[in-house]
C-alpha cells in the first residue's frame, strides 16, 4: 500500500495544480466573455439615443402646440374685447371658441412638465450608457490582448497537467483510483492525508489503534474513520 499511497499522493499534487490552473482559466475566460456585453451595450446605447430623440421631438411638438394655442387664445380675446365683433350671435360663438381654446391650452400646458421630465430622463440615460460603453470599450482595448495571451498560455498548462495526470493515474490500481476520485470530489480536492504520530493531518483526529495497526502493516488501503480520506504514513 505504501507504493500506491505514494502514487496517490503524487497524483493529488498534480490534481491540486490542475484544479488551480482550471480555476485560473475559468476566471480569464469569464473576463473575456464579459466583454461580449459591449455589442449589447452598443445596441442599448442606440436604443437610448433613439428614445431621447423621440422624447425631445414629442416635447418640441407640445411646445409648438402650446405656443399656437396661446396665440389663438390671444386672438380670440382680442376679437371679444377689442370691439371688432358686434353681432351677438357671432360674439357668443367666439366666446365659446375661446373657452374651448383655453381648455385645450390648459391641458397642453399640463402635459409640458411630464414631457420635459421624460426628455431630461431619457437624455441622462443616454449619456450614462454612452459613458459606460466608452469606459468598457477602453478597458477592453487595454486588457483584451493580455487576457487572450494568458488564456492561451493557461490552456496549454492545463493540457500539460491533464496529460501528466493521465500518465500518473495509469500506475494506480483501478479500485484505489475510483476511491481516490470519489474522495477528491467529496473532500474538495484533498483525498489523501498523511498520518503523523497517529493523527490524521487532514481532520486532526487521533486514529483508533485498529486503524493505526493496519496502517503500519501497509497491506491494504486505510481510510480515516472520521473524514474518510485515504491515509498515508509519514
Amino acid at each position: 500500500m505504501q507504493l500506491s499511497g505514494d502514487l496517490l499522493l503524487s497524483l493529488q499534487e498534480v490534481d491540486r495544480r490542475l484544479a488551480a490552473k482550471r480555476e485560473e482559466l475559468e476566471l480569464v475566460d469569464a473576463q473575456l466573455e464579459a466583454q461580449a456585453e459591449i455589442p449589447v451595450l452598443t445596441e442599448r446605447a442606440e436604443e437610448e439615443r433613439e428614445n431621447a430623440i423621440e422624447r425631445r421631438a414629442h416635447l418640441a411638438r407640445l411646445e409648438t402646440d402650446v405656443d399656437a394655442l396661446r396665440q389663438r387664445v390671444d386672438e380670440l380675446e382680442e376679437r371679444i374685447y377689442g370691439g371688432s365683433v358686434t353681432n351677438l350671435r357671432e360674439l357668443t360663438a367666439v366666446e365659446e371658441e375661446q373657452t374651448s381654446a383655453r381648455r385645450e391650452l390648459m391641458q397642453a400646458e399640463e402635459s409640458l412638465g411630464p414631457a420635459r421630465l421624460a426628455a431630461d430622463d431619457a437624455e441622462r440615460a443616454r449619456e450614462d450608457l454612452a459613458a459606460t460603453l466608452e469606459e468598457r470599450a477602453t478597458t477592453w482595448a487595454e486588457t483584451a490582448p493580455g487576457l487572450r495571451k494568458q488564456s492561451k498560455a493557461t490552456k496549454s498548462e492545463v493540457e500539460t497537467l491533464e496529460a501528466e495526470r493521465a500518465e500518473s493515474a495509469k500506475n494506480v490500481p483501478a479500485g484505489e483510483l475510483a476511491l481516490y476520485d470519489q474522495l477528491l470530489f467529496r473532500r474538495k480536492g484533498v483525498a489523501v492525508a498523511r498520518v503523523e504520530r497517529g493523527v490524521c493531518l487532514a481532520c486532526h483526529i487521533t486514529l483508533p489503534l485498529k486503524e493505526s495497526s493496519r496502517l503500519r502493516r501497509a497491506d491494504a488501503l486505510v481510510t480515516c474513520g472520521n473524514c474518510g480520506r485515504i491515509l498515508i504514513p509519514s
